[in-house]
């Protein structure tokens, strides 16, 4: 990890560490922990807090239902969680509405342990298998997931007993739940360290002060004897958490010119780039490997593909699970060139039809071999159909039109771009005006009309994105091999 992400893991230890030392300062002083039993101030208190988690989950999972973003909701999901707890945790406190703590202590560990869960699954690539089914339900889950608070809410207020049954497990549980709550926060914490180090977003940092905070919360609550001053720390550390989160998406909004959902689609769909190291999975790292292994032009070419391809997308205004079937798809488009013989990948001249034959089977190998390999339907539609044409006069399928998925139609064009901007033995290079204007007049021809439209418009938008790729996009994505884009580049 480079210096400016070790001083933000630097930081996010001391807000952990601090409060600890705190609270073992005053455990040990004796005379200064007194007992402070206040029922009413409690329940005041942890209200405050649980308001305060309500606003942050409330705005979160507006935003995240209007973005369709995963990250989001999940982060929207941990304030929901510590909202219904921790009202339940107050309207539980002893000497308020009840005469035992029974329900007040099962709700505040269940009530951390699920706000660490859902942020570090926030913190996650959204291209993992979990996070990716977890956001297809995504429609449902957050309604199913509150009504199912609110059901433990009614349980747990009628049926006391019970819990105290569950606070007796939890008792001999809680050095366990400590260390996995500890854990999921931890690296949590770096996720966001390293996105801050790139990025520089405050509610990145926000979150990252806040998984300190909540740490250091778990370990009091656990360690501290209840209604003494110590123990009252960690209502304190649960509201700090919060407040920090809340500082961090106030100056987002502030940076953001007061669009909630601009500030959170910064944070969480950021540069082609890190979206396509989001969606960078085993099966793909091991198929970019063969293919640098084989020939580093085409790793190059994939790449740079994939980034283009991402572009587009963006904006088209692609949702995110289409974003990444993009990215996993697009940079491993050219897979099957695997299984096309090096004398003809690198043939300098023209191709004999025998020989166009052979090359016109990589998409369908390619797309045999992902789909072996677990690939998805939308990646592997970018796979065996980004040579599809509009007028039908494509390969494989021969497919045309809208028969074409949409996420091949995206690949075409950036396939097409890359390959025409690319010097080849046969030929020079074009010009990215020159490829540009070639791409425009194949629209409704060779590509999706739609997607030459808003391919011309970045074009106008960015002119330096298309004028240049830089040194760094151009090498071999994962770094494994001393593969570097060839002098005698094969068919694109």
């Amino acid at each position: 990890m480079r210096r400016p992400a070790v001083r933000m893991m630097s930081v996010a230890l001391v807000s952990f560490l601090l409060p600890l030392g705190m609270f073992l300062a005053l455990r040990e002083s004796g005379g200064f922990d007194p007992r402070l039993h206040a029922p009413i101030i409690h329940f005041y208190i942890v209200s405050g807090v649980s308001f305060l988690a309500l606003l942050l989950a409330a705005a979160l999972g507006y935003a995240g239902m209007r973005l369709r973003n995963f990250g989001i909701a999940f982060l929207s999901l941990a304030y929901v969680s510590m909202t219904g707890l921790l009202m339940l945790h107050g309207l539980a406190t002893p000497g308020f509405l009840m005469d035992h703590n029974s329900v007040q202590g099962v709700s505040s560990q269940l009530g951390i342990l699920a706000a660490a869960g859902w942020i570090w699954l926030s913190s996650l690539p959204a291209a993992r298998r979990m996070v990716l089914r977890l956001g297809n339900a995504s429609r449902w889950l957050a309604p199913a997931y509150t009504l199912l608070l609110l059901a433990f809410l009614v349980f747990s207020l009628q049926g006391p007993h019970t819990m105290h049954d569950w606070a007796l497990d939890l008792q001999g549980s809680r050095p366990a739940l400590t260390g996995l709550v500890l854990a999921l926060l931890a690296h949590a914490a770096w996720s966001y360290a390293r996105n801050y180090r790139s990025a520089r977003m405050p509610l990145q940092l926000g979150i990252l002060y806040g998984c300190g905070l909540l740490a250091a919360g778990q370990v009091v609550m656990v360690s501290g004897e209840p209604w003494r001053l110590s123990w009252w720390l960690y209502h304190v550390l649960l509201l700090l958490s919060l407040v920090s989160v809340a500082w961090g998406l106030g100056r987002q909004l502030a940076g953001s010119r007061g669009s909630l959902s601009a500030a959170l689609r910064a944070l969480y769909r950021s540069t082609p780039q890190e979206w396509l190291q989001k969606c960078i999975s085993p099966s793909v790292e091991d198929l970019i490997e063969a293919t640098e292994q084989k020939d580093g032009y085409t790793a190059g070419h994939n790449y740079r593909v994939a980034l283009y391809a991402l572009k587009l997308a963006e904006k088209l205004d692609l949702a995110p699970e289409q974003l990444l079937a993009i990215g996993q798809g697009a940079i491993v488009h050219d897979v099957g060139k695997l299984y096309v013989p090096e004398a003809i990948l690198n043939k300098p001249a023209a191709l004999s039809p025998e020989e166009r034959q052979v090359v016109e089977l990589h998409p369908v190998r390619g797309y045999e071999l992902c789909r072996n390999l677990g690939f998805m339907r939308q990646e592997l539609a970018v796979v065996r159909s980004h040579h599809e044409r509009w007028d039908g006069t494509g390969y494989p399928d021969r497919l045309e039109a809208e028969q074409i998925p949409l996420t091949a139609r995206i690949a075409a064009v950036a396939d097409v771009y890359d390959a025409l901007t690319s010097q080849r033995a046969y030929r020079r290079a074009m010009t990215p005006e020159q490829a540009l204007a070639f791409i425009g007049a194949e629209s409704g021809r060779h590509f999706d009309p739609a997607c030459v439209a808003a391919w011309l418009e970045l074009a106008e938008e960015e002119p330096e994105f298309f004028a240049r790729m830089t040194e760094e996009d151009q090498r071999p994505l994962l770094g494994r091999s001393r593969a570097v884009p060839g002098s005698v580049p094969p068919l694109a």
